[in-house]
């Protein structure tokens, strides 16, 4: 090998180990390439203010929203609520809101789409969740369904409490039966809460839904046939 050579596969060699600068070393702010500005990326979790230290003996409290986007239609808000009400309570409000008509049993009350036990509390409902938020949203829903009707002679009942020589009855509201009543929306709904509180989960829910609506819909047909 010629030193040419040598030399040549030396420098070669050099240039492609990393460069290395002195400590004392300043670049020349000329040569520098303009750069856009450097965004830090999102936390998968936001920083939260550290809340303030209650008082001794107090509880924190929120504010529990009630909604019903099917049959019956119903929303309403419930303040000052303690970590420590449970599901039945709240079920009883439902219920007084209701007027009677539908009692404890036949409600659910569903956080996030999942069915919640009339034992928990609002604490063990929401876990880590109290530490931040101050409202709570929680779905109404009616196991059979109930007429609108009967939630307007409720809330009449409510509003004239205060009159002992008026007596309001709830109507009676004539629900479809057979496969008329399995036709509606409300029925599986319904039965769609009740699969999701004993089954707990949500895609084997859906596989029996799928097969109880295959099967009725091949009795309809063969009704109709």
């Amino acid at each position: 090998m010629t030193e040419l050579s040598f030399a040549k596969s030396f420098l070669s060699t050099l240039d492609s180990r990393p460069v290395k600068l002195q400590s004392d070393y300043v670049a020349d702010p000329k040569t520098f390439e303009p750069k856009g500005p450097y965004t830090l990326p999102r936390m998968s979790k936001p920083m939260t203010r550290p809340s303030r230290p209650l008082a001794p003996g107090s509880t924190k409290s929120f504010i529990v929203s009630l909604k019903s986007l099917r049959n019956p239609p119903l929303e309403f808000s419930l303040t000052s609520q303690t970590s420590t009400t449970s599901i039945h309570e709240l079920k009883q409000k439902v219920a007084q809101k209701l007027g009677g008509a539908a009692g404890t049993e036949n409600i659910r009350l569903l956080y996030k789409k999942k069915p919640c036990s009339d034992a928990k509390t609002l604490k063990e409902v929401i876990g880590d969740e109290g530490a931040v938020e101050k409202e709570i949203e929680f779905n109404v829903m009616i196991v059979g369904g109930m007429g609108s009707s009967a939630i307007d002679a409720g809330t009449a009942s409510q509003t004239k409490a205060d009159e002992p020589s008026v007596v309001h009855e709830p109507s009676v509201v004539h629900e479809p039966s057979g496969l008329k009543a399995m036709g509606s929306d409300e029925f599986w709904a319904a039965l769609k809460g009740f699969l999701m509180e004993r089954v707990q989960d949500e895609n084997t829910v859906e596989k029996v839904l799928r097969s109880f609506k295959d099967a009725f819909e091949r009795e309809i047909s063969s009704t109709n046939s």
